[in-house]
């Protein structure tokens, strides 16, 4: 029998304070594992990055691959953290991060209708006698169609591919799945022949790993609280997990840093502050931020997606930004600390019947307080805005009056509208346009757009 033991984790989303030390408590047992005879491997499920950190949400999330990479990291599944807020264009730099390709079978480029560029649908590993092939697979949300891309589903494409990776020599079919423990049951009952699907994507702590159809599937939680650990013993001739036994590991505050992990954070560290340093503007006034009113912050965002978009309304809602500026030089870096918002600009036609519609339900005080996940414990907020000028009297029919110039805004005429997915799509309801209705700036993210306005209006000087 083969002996590999798999440390996993998944959706660390940044934590890495964690990181150091799963790394120091990998190595601890990779030393184990290797002086009695067994091979260890440490994989990552998907979504390490995320833009509560800093260095991640200036890099659009490589630096956490590069941080990975220091911790000891083999394999990493793509996750949604990125693309999702990033587009697709962002995965080269992720994967040449993180030193090789990440696994992702069914993300696919429409134009070269292979997957995209920086990923690999599957590698084989040699463990011993064992060629053990692992396959990539992430959640296919119906978000990545804003970006053109084709996401197939796990089960219409897994067959294939574990024919095609058995035929290459794999004897053991491994699944790195950002797809969520519901799809992975699913798919386990689907698909005959997968020996292990290792989870993620909705934060589940399997323990211990379940086993359906005659696959183990096992998942590490959130946030860095578990490692996973899989203590497998492999049939040499068939692959098969002739026995295995898995369990959660708590990351506690007492477990030692790992030093080649922290060295690696230091440097990302580093990196971005070269990046953070340059002035690209100045304002002549504090940029102030609130969420039950309007403010300078809300307004220069307005007026940069209308001057951006070439539109006549711009609506902007204040849950974009997570803190306001003082007055004085603007850097890069105090821009994306302010404003961290991964949306991309864009710009539809709306009657102004629609447009009352979203000012109606953004001006009432239970949906501009909302916080949404997405945001990241960030209000929705308020609803700012150029070329139109709302005029809010809470003892209104509808407790706003709006107009267009000096013209009252007209339900039945249609009117180009600026704005973003975070107030275009579904993701709070105001609007919930289709992505064929607006055309996006992609992959242009809300901190460049913003970046451009400071550096052609400087100083500035918001009014409104």
């Amino acid at each position: 029998m083969t002996r590999l033991t798999i440390l996993h984790t998944n959706d660390l989303h940044a934590q890495i304070q964690q990181l150091v030390r799963i790394a120091a408590l990998a190595k601890t047992i990779r030393r184990e594992v290797e002086a009695g005879g067994g091979y260890c491997a440490l994989w990552d499920a998907g979504d390490a990055e995320d833009t509560t950190l800093f260095e991640s949400s200036m890099t659009k999330g490589s630096a956490v691959m590069a941080m990975l990479r220091g911790a000891g990291y083999e394999l990493e599944a793509l996750g949604n953290a990125s693309p999702l807020r990033y587009g697709p264009q962002c995965v080269r730099d992720l994967a040449a991060q993180f030193g090789q390709p990440l696994l992702c079978a069914n993300m696919i480029d429409p134009q070269t209708l292979t997957v995209v560029d920086g990923l690999m649908p599957y590698v084989i590993r040699r463990y011993g006698e064992i060629n053990v092939g692992l396959i990539g697979l992430t959640d296919p949300m119906d978000s990545y169609q804003v970006f053109k891309l084709i996401t197939p589903a796990p089960d219409a494409i897994l067959p294939s591919l574990m024919d095609e990776v058995r035929a290459r020599g794999a004897q053991t079919i491994i699944v790195l799945s950002h797809c969520g423990s519901k799809k992975d049951l699913a798919l386990a009952e689907a698909v005959n022949g997968i020996n292990l699907i290792i989870g993620a994507h909705d934060h589940v702590a399997i323990d211990p790993p379940l086993v359906v159809n005659g696959t183990v599937i096992a998942q590490a939680g959130d946030l860095g609280r578990f490692l996973g650990r899989l203590d497998l013993e492999l049939d040499p001739i068939t692959g098969r997990i002739a026995a295995h036994h898995g369990a959660l590991i708590p990351i506690g505050d007492d477990l030692p840093i790992d030093a080649d992990a922290q060295a690696a954070i230091d440097q990302q560290r580093a990196r971005v502050q070269t990046l953070t340093a340059r002035v690209i503007g100045r304002s002549s006034t504090p940029l102030d931020l609130a969420h039950d009113r309007p403010s300078s912050a809300g307004q220069l965002l307005a007026d940069a997606l209308l001057d951006r978009m070439q539109a006549e309304i711009a609506l902007a809602l204040s849950g974009q930004w997570t803190t306001g500026l003082p007055i004085g030089e603007i850097t890069v870096g105090a821009l994306f600390a302010a404003n961290r918002s991964p949306a991309n600009p864009g710009r539809a036609r709306l009657t102004g019947e629609r447009i009352q519609h979203f000012l109606r339900e953004s001006l009432k005080p239970e949906n501009r307080s909302r916080t949404p996940k997405g945001l990241r414990g960030v209000p929705i907020g308020w609803p700012n805005s150029a070329g139109l000028r709302l005029q809010f009297d809470p003892t209104m029919l509808d407790g706003f009056a709006a107009y267009v110039g000096d013209q009252p805004l007209q339900s039945d005429r249609t009117y180009v509208v600026a704005a973003t997915d975070l107030e275009f799509s579904n993701f709070i309801g105001y609007l919930s346009l289709d992505h064929t209705e607006v055309d996006y700036e992609l992959p242009t993210i809300i901190p460049e757009v913003l970046e451009d306005y400071i550096a052609a209006h400087s100083p500035l000087s918001v009014t409104f």
